[in-house]
């Protein structure tokens, strides 16, 4: 499932040490800055083997919203 990659992405790649649920909020309980959004969002490109519209992916503030806009690319 797309959210197992992206809590494995937060807390092997990115160092996150918090519970990760669908409701974490990039900004305001990861503490995360643009910079860590792209760097999240290019891991996950290179997972899923895909290339997402990052206009659309960096107004996200939730993990819900990533799975979410990740959906749109990868087939499950």
């Amino acid at each position: 499932m797309i959210i197992d990659v992206v809590k494995k992405i937060l807390v092997d790649q990115m160092g996150v040490e918090s519970e990760i649920t669908m409701e974490t909020r990039l900004n305001e309980d990861l503490k995360f800055d643009s910079i860590d959004k792209a760097e999240l969002i290019t891991s996950l490109e290179d997972e899923f083997n895909v290339m997402v519209d990052y206009e659309e992916v960096l107004h996200v503030n939730s993990i819900s919203e990533i799975v979410e806009e990740i959906k749109k690319y990868v087939k499950e």
